[in-house]
């Protein structure tokens, strides 16, 4: 673009005029006449943000809310996730702003670079129909290196594909079919689980892949009794698994690449503090922005339906969005203790209710 201006500069020198010179050079007036003046383009940033019960408040203070929502150990949210949850908070305020403010303040996550094939065809993913919580549950085993004693830990995990909830985790240096068949007794006898199976309507389905742990015939034995069905996904195929595969991803990066593990005992207690956290406080962008157990809560009280996207995948959505109860002086955290809505006693969100399977 330069040189084109070089070339109508020159054409003008030598008594051709303007649009004639433009014309032949290829380039608009508007941009021959064009000076960058060194400010950003569009119009100047806002200094002030609205909220529902304060009016404008200054930039810095949602700053502060933002830091408030980002600095807990398990809370890596990025700019869409903050700002449904600033949303949340009374803000009125769209993700774009968000955004800016994020990088102003260097509170952005690092961009990921990704692979991009070239005509490699995938395989179409399997993924559980959203029929009921606990329908569904997919358990893996993950290595956990532990520092202190140079060995690997195997952490298996039951997660609900419905809504993401991990009531029931063990560590441990061995994972064999009996520790496994003890897990699934616990996870039955889950206060939460509990309260959506009905074992005359309810056929819980544990997916698994195809480790000598899970095809054990004493297993296969010990959940035909329980009447529990389990299926494999094919050989070589994780992704059908796909939920659980995530999890361990969430795992890796705010965990195990984040800690330093002295003894297995040590690994439980940084775990517990994980898991309590996944489940009851870590929003999820699948789960309409809010944590497991919350978002159970939203369910039973019958705020949540189903529906089909754009693209033929099954999605929450709200009947009636909690963030609209702002505007009436209601807060999200209050429905939980009103009769109606209050599913969960208090000793189901305490720490020791997720602890490890020992």
């Amino acid at each position: 673009m330069v040189e084109k201006r070089q070339i109508v500069q020159c054409y003008v020198a030598n008594g051709l005029k303007v649009p004639v010179a433009t014309e032949i050079a290829g380039i608009k007036r508007s941009t021959y006449y064009y000076r960058p003046n060194g400010r950003p383009k569009g119009k100047k940033p806002s200094t002030h943000t609205l909220k529902y019960s304060e009016g404008r408040v200054r930039n810095e203070v949602v700053i502060d809310e933002i830091m408030d929502l980002i600095s807990p150990e398990y809370n890596d949210y990025g700019y869409q996730t903050t700002s449904e949850l600033l949303k949340q908070k009374g803000y009125i305020i769209n993700h774009k702003k968000v955004r800016r403010l994020m990088r102003d303040y260097n509170l952005l996550h690092p961009k990921v670079v990704k692979y991009i094939p070239g005509n490699k065809i995938f395989i179409q993913y399997t993924v559980p129909p959203l029929i009921a919580p606990y329908d569904t549950i997919e358990a893996d085993i993950k290595y956990v290196y532990i520092h202190g004693e140079k060995r690997n830990a195997f952490l298996l995990t039951f997660l609900c594909t419905f809504s993401r909830h991990a009531p029931i985790w063990s560590l441990d240096y061995t994972m064999k079919s009996s520790q496994i068949i003890t897990m699934v007794e616990a996870l039955l006898d889950h206060c939460i689980v509990k309260r959506f199976i009905d074992p005359e309507k309810t056929k819980v389905n544990i997916r698994t892949d195809n480790g000598p742990q899970f095809i054990a015939k004493i297993l296969a034995e010990a959940l035909d009794k329980l009447q529990i069905k389990h299926e494999f996904i094919q050989p070589g195929t994780p992704q059908q698994n796909g939920h659980i595969e995530s999890f361990h991803n969430t795992v890796t990066r705010l965990v195990c690449s984040r800690n330093i593990f002295i003894d297995i005992i040590h690994a439980r207690e940084i775990f517990t503090g994980f898991y309590y956290a996944y489940n009851n406080t870590r929003v999820m962008k699948a789960l309409l922005y809010y944590p497991p157990v919350k978002f159970l809560g939203f369910w039973v009280a019958g705020l949540i339906g189903i529906k089909k996207n754009n693209k033929g995948k099954e999605v929450f959505f709200f009947r009636e969005k909690p963030a609209s109860l702002i505007k009436a002086g209601v807060f999200p955290e209050e429905l939980f203790v009103v009769n109606e809505y209050n599913i969960f006693e208090s000793s189901v969100v305490k720490t020791k209710e997720i602890s490890p399977v020992l």
